[in-house]
């Protein structure tokens, strides 16, 4: 006879950051793109999904131990799925580089060109808008930021 005994758990990434750094600061990330807004929008995701995480506490930069850098390299609309009548959906893809600063050691712990997002809108608006497609596409930046920041994988 075969049992198996199912758990839930927590997993923490808390011990892959260093252990003397505990508050970061995430300065307005610079934008290479013609896209209006972005700046704020992907400064205050990232901010947002530092928050959610919980492994540090966001404070300003001349408290922070650490800091994260960011620059929007590119900013485009796709054709995603293509119907008989035309573009059905489209994709908005980010991109940035982006550096994870330890201020105190006064080195980068990780740097990285071309971090992506993705989000997938209607071309009509009909369901998921344009508005909506970009939220996706810089939730999945700020997520991807995350996993480099708090892990080592």
């Amino acid at each position: 006879m075969l049992t198996a005994t199912l758990s839930c758990s927590y997993y923490s990434f808390s011990g892959s950051l260093p252990g003397h750094i505990k508050t970061c600061a995430v300065p307005l990330f610079e934008n290479e793109t013609v896209e209006p807004d972005l700046v704020e929008d992907v400064t205050k995701v990232v901010v947002d999904a530092i928050i959610a995480n919980g492994t540090m506490k966001v404070v300003g930069e001349f408290q922070a131990d650490a800091v994260v850098n960011g620059t929007i390299v590119e900013f485009l609309d796709e054709l995603d799925e293509f119907s008989g009548a035309g573009a059905k959906q489209l994709k908005i893809r980010v991109f940035a580089n982006v550096k994870f600063f330890d201020k105190t050691k006064n080195k980068a712990i990780w740097e990285e060109e071309g971090i992506e997002g993705w989000g997938r809108y209607d071309s009509d608006g009909s369901e998921v808008t344009r508005e909506d497609g970009k939220e996706k596409a810089l939730e999945m930046l700020a997520k991807e930021i995350i996993d480099r920041t708090v892990s080592d994988w």
